[in-house]
């Protein structure tokens, strides 16, 4: 059995109105402990309200229960970022592909005329990926089933839970699974895969980015796109690097910084995009957009950077 009450507040959530997260908390939906009571929970498909393809959700995951009960995936600024930064024809690079919640999202916004490279490691959220673009008769995002890194090779994918969202090619303590992964240049599998520009690079690899961006350099340097990169000391450490060497590499390729934020205005919440200058701290933001100011979409920001 698992709970059935945060059932009874679905329309709440699914139209995330004022406190949908403590509701959800205090039904049992959400929570430290509350995998474990969902152990046994179905998995479902849904229509995502925003993107409307079909997801299929794995309700004992947390992230895909989230996902589940909001109805759209549940990081509000990375989709509002795919919906400020993407326009239909262009290219977006999904880099930590996961089970291909972004990717969906952004196939609505560069549409049928566009195209999408995810990149994923690990051969169940690889299998599920493509579910998802068989169940939603999408035929133009490849999925590229290895590991990017600034020199290819082989690489040992660790996994500290069954939350896929756990892995990584860092070495950390506590791994439950290892799975030896295939490992490219970003470089090089985008070029042969097509000659068009990349708009947005999306980066989330559990604290490998570094090594994921210095293998894409000749990308960020010639199409100048926007990168979107989760920026976390922790996974950084264990990764063998740090958010100074992070931000420090897109510093000196000529790219300015904003964190991701968002805020409420009344029943709507809004993204907000903050400055951060060389120097300053990333502490409060775990998501950073970069964009090149002679960029050829740097003006999509104008809007939404107050």
């Amino acid at each position: 059995m698992y709970p059935r009450l945060p059932f009874l507040l679905l329309p709440y959530t699914r139209a995330e109105l004022p406190g949908w997260a403590r509701l959800l908390h205090w039904a049992g939906a959400l929570g430290r402990n509350s995998d474990g009571q969902w152990a046994r929970a179905p998995t479902v498909t849904i229509r995502g309200k925003q993107h409307r393809f079909m997801m299929k959700l794995d309700l004992s995951n947390w992230s895909q229960r989230m996902t589940y009960f909001l109805g759209r995936y549940y990081e509000f600024g990375v989709l509002r970022v795919l919906d400020a930064t993407l326009q239909p024809g262009e290219r977006f690079v999904d880099i930590g592909a996961n089970i291909g919640m972004i990717t969906l999202h952004a196939r609505s916004r560069v549409g049928a005329s566009g195209q999408i490279d995810c990149f994923e490691p690990n051969p169940d959220c690889v299998a599920m990926i493509d579910r998802h673009l068989r169940l939603n008769g999408i035929a133009n995002a490849r999925v590229h089933a290895c590991a990017l890194s600034d020199r290819p090779g082989t690489l040992d994918l660790n996994l500290t839970s069954a939350h896929t969202g756990t892995a990584t090619l860092a070495e950390v303590e506590g791994v439950v699974r290892r799975i030896a992964v295939a490992v490219q240049v970003g470089d090089e599998v985008l070029a042969a895969a097509s000659a068009a520009p990349v708009r947005l690079v999306k980066v989330d690899v559990e604290g490998f980015e570094l090594h994921v961006l210095k293998g894409i350099c000749r990308t960020l340097t010639n199409d100048k796109p926007f990168v979107m990169t989760e920026l976390i000391e922790e996974q950084l450490a264990k990764g063998g690097t740090s958010v100074r060497e992070v931000t420090g590499f897109l510093f000196d390729l000529g790219y300015e910084a904003f964190g991701i934020q968002s805020a409420r205005r009344l029943v709507r919440r809004e993204l907000m995009l903050k400055p951060v200058a060389r120097g300053d701290s990333f502490e409060r933001f775990s998501d950073v957009l970069w964009a090149h100011p002679s960029g050829s979409s740097r003006g999509h920001l104008t809007y939404c950077v107050p």
